[in-house]
């Protein structure tokens, strides 16, 4: 098995085919392409396993606080190789996209003003996708989105906040803490003072969005985990913090009277590691992309 600290090594040795932008293995390219932060590009990492597959999977694995989309995407290189997917990791340096306003809140506000959605850290995802049909890539019509960690934050906001008309499947693994489905609780902790309206989120309860849970990620006093009275509100620790978000929206959802298409998905014996969770999260986009 590969480990993020691995060397790149084995994969670098599968590039003997590439196309215009992606080679097969290991690869990366900077992305300036969509108009609205053409002025902030960001570096796109990928791993192809086969160039032949001319219909290919796309996965966007979107990394944690640290970063390090180049470590997420070797993380994904065997369940890319097992499944065949392209794996793509966009990396948010933290000088152009600071903190957590600037990458797992969806760049969404600036100093507690809305900003243009078209400028949110999220609009980038949707872009890059067709940029890369566009270029011949692959022929397949749509894409799943995996995140861990501050990345699980990211692609929940992503699924709830935006409008991704090529995702199908969105997995949100290990959270530190949510946006949780309640009008009471001020953004960026609930909806209260953000876009989000009842009817908007009956809408996201008919999404294809997994709640993906280490069962041993418990540790109350993580380094990273953040202690805000109102994060403390979800819960001790990960573990705790996502299946309270998930409850809550199936409760709400219940009151609405309306579709509930969420899952939750508890991995046994996996803490808050990235590369641990990659075969669950695989096999889960997978089984949705592929039917």
């Amino acid at each position: 098995m590969i480990s993020c600290t691995e060397s790149l090594t084995e994969p670098e040795e599968e590039i003997v085919k590439t196309t215009a932008l992606v080679p097969q293995g290991v690869g990366k390219f900077t992305f300036d392409k969509y108009a609205p932060l053409s002025d902030m590009p960001i570096t796109v990492h990928t791993y192809l396993p086969d160039s032949t597959i001319k219909d290919i999977t796309i996965i966007f694995v979107m990394h944690g606080a640290s970063r390090n989309g180049s470590n997420y995407c070797i993380d994904w290189v065997e369940p890319a190789r097992e499944y065949n997917f392209l794996v793509v990791c966009p990396e948010f340096d933290e000088t152009k996209f600071p903190g957590s306003a600037g990458y797992n809140l969806g760049g969404m506000y600036d100093d507690g003003v809305l900003v243009d959605s078209a400028k949110w850290t999220f609009a980038i995802i949707e872009p890059i996708f067709t940029y890369l049909k566009s270029e011949k890539i692959t022929t397949f019509e749509t894409y799943g989105i995996y995140g861990h960690s501050a990345g699980s934050q990211f692609v929940h906001r992503y699924a709830l906040f935006t409008h991704p008309t090529n995702a199908k499947i969105f997995v949100a693994a290990n959270a530190g803490w949510y946006t949780m489905t309640d009008f009471t609780e001020a953004f960026p902790y609930g909806f209260q003072n953000s876009p989000m309206t009842e009817e908007i989120i009956k809408g996201k309860f008919g999404l294809d969005l997994v709640i993906l849970l280490g069962e041993n990620d418990t540790d109350p006093n993580a380094s990273s985990l953040r202690k805000t009275e109102e994060a403390m509100r979800q819960g001790e620790h990960r573990f705790e913090r996502g299946n309270t978000f998930y409850a809550k929206a199936k409760s709400m959802a219940n009151s609405l009277e309306t579709e509930f298409n969420w899952t939750k998905v508890t991995v046994p014996e996996v803490g808050h590691s990235n590369f641990e969770m990659a075969p669950a999260a695989a096999k889960l986009l997978y089984d949705t992309l592929k039917n």
